[in-house]
């Protein structure tokens, strides 16, 4: 069922002219998605439910770091269908089903409700409703008796501070004949600061080896962002001096498996769409310096490296040869 969406999602992205990654796999996202300067991670399931805070907080973070925005795609909240056009939140990531996927990116159209507590919700342009009001000379009152709303909700719609029912935003729009809906900016650029990581979600995520090899890449001088249930371990800035600008890199830690070797590639997948490097810090002997764009150092070559600068030298020269 799972895979049948995920099928889907990355039917409909190609489609709306995204480039998308190769499939994670991974408990905080399934796929990473971009289109021009624009990158989505998304975490797709059946049921929105399955998410819980830990996962939406690695999710948020690993986002942060991509400069991704973060959404959920499903079909099912518990036991109810997800409405077409109709934005949910699971711990603050936005949710919604293939439909409203469809609309916004194929065809460009914004859903305009949103479920919270106690049912769907708009959010209304206060500043026209108030003028409108104004033209027609009506006071609050008579707009208030019109909808069987307190002044006080009048004026907090006209101040933009609540957002209302469906039934009350049609009603003001009948009785004004003005549109007042207002489509939702439910995506979300990145934050200014990461989620924090909670001290379970490092032991559950990070091996002693991961934890060993972040320590080392701190003491290099490197900027090491953790990230919980994620393809990658971590992700580093550093600078380039060929290119003279901040490098996000990707950062995998594992001994040299065949299933490093696919977590390597799919790091290579996600760097090209998200315009970002990868890299694996491999403990145990290295059989080769690159699999497909993600480079791989060993972990004693990694403790020989003085600082940030001979790190990103090493991984350039390497991209280049």
């Amino acid at each position: 069922m799972k895979n049948d969406l995920v099928a889907l999602v990355i039917e409909l992205l190609n489609d709306a002219g995204f480039i998308v990654s190769s499939r994670c796999k991974a408990r905080s996202f399934d796929l990473a998605a971009r289109r021009s300067d624009f990158t989505l991670l998304a975490k797709i399931l059946y049921n929105i439910d399955g998410i819980n805070e830990e996962i939406a907080r690695g999710i948020k973070r690993a986002a942060f770091c991509l400069l991704a925005s973060p959404i959920i795609v499903g079909e099912r909240k518990g036991s109810f269908l997800l409405e077409d056009d109709v934005v949910y939140h699971r711990y603050g990531i936005p949710a919604i089903n293939s439909h409203t996927l469809y609309e916004y990116f194929n065809d460009d159209v914004s859903p305009c409700v949103y479920s919270a507590t106690g049912g769907l919700y708009v959010t209304i342009n206060g500043e026209k409703l108030k003028v409108a009001r104004k033209e027609k000379e009506l006071s609050l009152g008579d707009v208030a008796s019109e909808l069987g709303v307190s002044r006080r909700s009048v004026s907090k719609y006209e101040e933009g501070t609540v957002s209302t029912t469906i039934d009350i935003a049609l009603k003001l729009e009948e009785f004004l004949d003005i549109t007042l809906i207002e489509p939702l900016e439910f995506l979300k650029s990145e934050a200014d600061e990461p989620p924090e990581i909670t001290e379970s979600g490092i032991e559950d995520a990070a091996s002693s080896l991961e934890r060993y090899i972040l320590s080392i890449l701190e003491e290099i001088g490197l900027e090491i962002f953790a990230t919980s249930h994620a393809p990658f371990s971590a992700v580093s800035l550093s600078q380039s001096k060929r290119r003279d600008e901040n490098v996000r890199i990707l950062m995998g830690i594992s001994r040299y498996t065949e299933q490093m070797i696919k977590r390597a590639k799919i790091l290579s997948s996600l760097s090209h769409v998200t315009k970002t490097q990868s890299v694996f810090v491999v403990s145990g002997s290295v059989k080769r310096i690159q699999i497909e764009d993600t480079v791989l150092v060993a972990k004693e070559e990694l403790k020989k490296i003085k600082d940030p600068e001979e790190f990103t030298c090493v991984i350039e020269e390497r991209l280049e040869g």
